[in-house]
């Protein structure tokens, strides 16, 4: 009997608590009316969900941030994956015009470790050959023109000729695709891809990583610039010129060249 006394008494107790409450409840609902929107906002700070930053694709943004789910995320890459099989019609296209430009123009460069006899292959067929035998994702590709124009930055004589190209682009594609795909060929069958012997491969590939000095990350914004680029000059070829001058494989005018230039291109060019 005395357990249920008390067990009544607590009872009223929450009862009184409930009016308490309640009424309080009601009190928060007017003031709500007032300030309903900072309510909310504060509901929200208080949950602690961050938000991805603005502009950010939602593949590269994590789920906790507002990203997308690991099923989505799979379709998004490959979405992502087949856009880039576009730019390489344009590469192909660049190469083959570029080596063909510094060729005509007796463009040397002074990385003679990677200097040869005129390639057996043109250019154009020499990146089918790769993307064909390399097992390598595109974005290889444009990474390896990346890798490529830091190489320009430590020696600015680099360009691609006809007796270079087939081991400077080889090289640098190779080690873009180590560096980005899950699975790669050893260099042993890259070697066999451009016509080398796996010493002379495994010599550039050490001559090319320390020349750009280990320098492999590639930011997505570089990316996007680099393949922005691509689609400029395959669409407006003469006018994207002196926007992919830029790029490592042109070379540097001679000084009758550049005393043709105008100050736009100069001005590009800085």
């Amino acid at each position: 009997a005395g357990r249920m006394e008390k067990a009544a008494a607590a009872g009223g107790g929450h009862r009184n608590a409930d009016d308490v409450s309640g009424s309080g409840a009601r009190r928060g609902q007017s003031e709500g009316r007032v300030g309903g929107s900072s309510s909310k906002a504060g509901g929200e700070a208080s949950s602690g969900k961050k938000r991805a930053p603005a502009g950010d694709p939602l593949h590269t943004v994590a789920c906790e941030l507002g990203g997308i789910t690991m099923i989505q995320l799979v379709e998004a890459m490959k979405k992502d994956a087949l856009e880039q099989e576009s730019l390489m019609a344009i590469i192909s296209e660049l190469v083959s015009e570029t080596v063909q430009r510094n060729d005509s123009r007796n463009r040397v460069s002074k990385l003679s470790l990677f200097e040869g006899e005129v390639a057996p292959i043109p250019a154009m067929a020499y990146v089918t050959r790769i993307r064909k035998y390399g097992g390598c994702s595109e974005c290889c590709f444009v990474v390896g023109l990346i890798y490529l124009e830091r190489l320009k930055k430590c020696e600015p004589s680099v360009c691609l000729t006809s007796k270079n190209f087939q081991r400077l682009l080889l090289v640098a594609v190779m080690v873009a695709s180590k560096f980005l795909d899950d699975f790669y060929y050893s260099n042993k069958h890259w070697a066999e891809i451009g016509g080398l012997e796996t010493a002379e491969i495994n010599y550039l590939e050490l001559e090319f990583l320390f020349r750009i000095a280990f320098s492999c990350t590639v930011l997505r914004s570089e990316y996007m610039q680099m393949a922005g680029q691509l689609r400029q000059y395959m669409m407006t070829p003469s006018a994207a010129a002196d926007e992919v001058s830029k790029l490592a494989i042109h070379g540097k005018d001679s000084p009758a060249e550049e005393g043709t230039k105008t100050a736009k291109q100069e001005a590009g060019e800085k």
